[in-house]
């Protein structure tokens, strides 16, 4: 069986993969200062309640866009899963191609949504994930990967905003009653949300003019992506788990 880890800025999630398909994942919020011991005692727990030992986990794989965090879980598959993990990377084997001026730049959560993206509806395709940042990766009908966006994520422009107004607040990300706020939670509320969707869709519009892709499919993931597909005119899908997914294939590749 398979672990697969995606460390992200705000969220942890670790995935089973079992008999071909992501079979459970679960996530807890990221901590800088995890040790290798807290996050083996985390994840051997999620296993036990589904009464699976650790040997039986025969392969680790660690997709991390927080450097300090990659060795700690590398440490943590050696120690408690004997496994040295498969860390994704351009250098690794990958189902598509990588055509960006600084491949060694892209973020693995990148990696591993273009690869399951491409090999879940093929291309052209466009995925944007809604995190602590918001990407837009883009595969073309060939399986490259010819680049992105990224612009701050909503719960990221809240919390600044939160910091820099001495009378505004954090709320959580969610259609609110009414476009229009009548109370400064409402209006806030308001214009994340849509300010969240306008942009998305101002954003792919521009993608279409610019790139000429031929009817993409466009794919939502992240940990905020729910909902916003009901509002979106580009977002035809969610898919909740791309990332695992992602690092589940490039794991098959990656395995003698």
């Amino acid at each position: 069986m398979l672990l697969a880890i995606d460390i992200g800025n705000t969220n942890l999630v670790v995935g089973l993969h079992k008999d071909d398909r992501l079979n459970d994942h679960f996530r807890i919020a990221t901590r800088h200062n995890m040790t290798a011991d807290e996050a083996g005692f985390y994840i051997t727990h999620w296993l036990q309640s589904m009464s699976i030992p650790n040997e039986q986990i025969d392969n680790v794989i660690l997709g991390s866009v927080v450097p300090p965090l990659t060795s700690v879980l590398e440490t943590t598959s050696k120690r408690y899963f004997g496994c040295f993990p498969i860390i994704v990377s351009p250098r690794i084997k990958l189902p598509i191609t990588i055509e960006i001026d600084q491949p060694d730049q892209i973020g693995a959560d990148r990696i591993c949504n273009a690869v399951a993206g491409f090999a879940k509806f093929g291309g052209p395709i466009i995925i944007v994930d809604f995190g602590t940042a918001t990407t837009f990766d883009i595969v073309n009908k060939a399986g490259a990967y010819v680049g992105g966006i990224i612009t701050p994520g909503p719960e990221t422009s809240m919390a600044e905003l939160a910091r820099k107004a001495a009378r505004l607040f954090e709320i959580r990300i969610e259609q609110p009653d009414s476009v229009i706020g009548k109370s400064t939670a409402g209006a806030l509320k308001s214009g994340l949300f849509y300010g969240a969707i306008g942009q998305t869709d101002y954003i792919i519009d521009k993608i279409l003019q610019q790139d000429g892709l031929e009817t993409p499919k466009v794919i939502a993931t992240g940990g905020l992506a729910s909902g916003i597909e009901k509002h979106s005119r580009h977002i035809n899908t969610v898919e909740p788990t791309l990332t695992l997914e992602g690092l589940c294939i490039i794991a098959e590749l990656n395995t003698d």
